[in-house]
């Protein structure tokens, strides 16, 4: 389990980012009122040193010793009190002089002690939400705004409904969710079905959920796949990163969008399979969506390698009803 490693060293840049502009932050303010007000320096520097000199009391022998730290208590309180007053009397606010960090809870280290703090853990999530290719759609897709209601309630030839197969669907995608993460070898889901039937908004309140829970999600189509594994192996362009495809293969939760639409050749039919049989081998988790329907269609489209791990590997669920894009385009209207 892990975020990529991508995502955590953004988060971590951040962070030290946060860290130094604080700091900057405050020297400069320290620096404009020692220059008005030289005295704070005077007070400050004496503030520093209390450490020490309780120290070096400590070591003058135990005999009087409680008197002499507090009269060194005494001393500093009066020192700070001075601060204060003079800060008020120059308009600012008792910490102005303090370091403020964006989350005072761990100083912006992300942990306290050596614990995660619950600001790194949100950070990790927001930059996993900008890495999964996702984008928006996470905020506006989730299982909290998936409305069955727009699916009939009437029995389809199969003696289902489209509203109960959706509800099965969910349901099994919410358990999906649940259990990612708990046996080694991840589960991989096949949706199918027409275009509007919901496919993309279950997909993604899966990422979402699976985001959640800290693991890295990769969701792109089939097309920008196929893309990034042509850039990779016959650019002539040095500049070109060596790591396009690195991210298919690395991430826990692939979700592989439009199957079926990608244009058809020996080399996307290659890197099809091994992508999938690299990511069934390894036991990491996929998710595909495809318009094609019915079997006839994947054996029109793809070699019997590419269909054998599909039907094998991949639980299949069919989306059906009608087009809930369309429905909900003339609700608007």
């Amino acid at each position: 389990m892990g975020y990529s490693k991508q995502v955590v060293e953004k988060v971590r840049e951040e962070y030290a980012a946060k860290r130094e502009n604080a700091e900057k932050a405050v020297t400069s303010r320290t620096a404009e009122m020692y220059a008005k007000v030289p005295e704070l320096k005077r007070i400050d520097d004496a503030l520093s040193s209390t450490g020490l000199r309780i120290y070096r009391t400590a070591l003058e022998g135990k005999d009087g010793l409680e008197e002499r730290v507090d009269a060194l208590k005494k001393e500093t309180e009066s020192l700070r009190d001075d601060k204060r007053r003079i800060l008020k009397m120059a308009g600012k606010p008792e910490d102005y002089l303090d370091i403020k960090y964006a989350c005072p809870k761990c100083s912006d280290t992300g942990y306290v002690g050596l614990d995660m703090c619950d600001c790194m853990r949100k950070a990790l999530i927001k930059a996993s939400y900008e890495s999964s290719g996702l984008g928006a759609a996470l905020k506006e897709q989730g299982f909290d705004n998936f409305d069955l209601e727009y699916y009939s309630d009437k029995k389809a030839s199969g003696g289902i409904s489209p509203r109960e197969n959706m509800s099965y669907i969910v349901s099994e995608a919410k358990s999906y969710v649940k259990n990612f993460g708990k046996s080694q070898k991840g589960e991989n889901l096949l949706f199918i079905g027409k275009t509007g039937l919901g496919k993309t908004h279950i997909s993604t309140a899966i990422a979402k959920g699976v985001i959640e829970k800290g693991y890295d999600v990769v969701y792109d189509t089939v097309q920008n796949i196929m893309h990034a594994y042509e850039a990779e192996t016959f650019s002539r362009n040095a500049d070109m990163p060596h790591d396009l495809t690195e991210k298919y293969m690395l991430c826990e939760l692939l979700i592989i969008d439009d199957l079926g639409t990608e244009f058809k050749s020996s080399f996307t039919q290659s890197v099809l399979y091994n992508l999938l049989n690299t990511r069934i081998i390894t036991g990491k988790a996929m998710i595909i969506n495809t318009n094609l329907d019915d079997s006839e269609l994947f054996k029109k489209n793809y070699d019997d390698r590419i269909n054998s791990r599909l039907i094998g590997s991949f639980r299949t669920f069919k989306f059906f009803g009608e087009d809930i894009r369309i429905k909900k385009a003339i609700e608007k209207k």
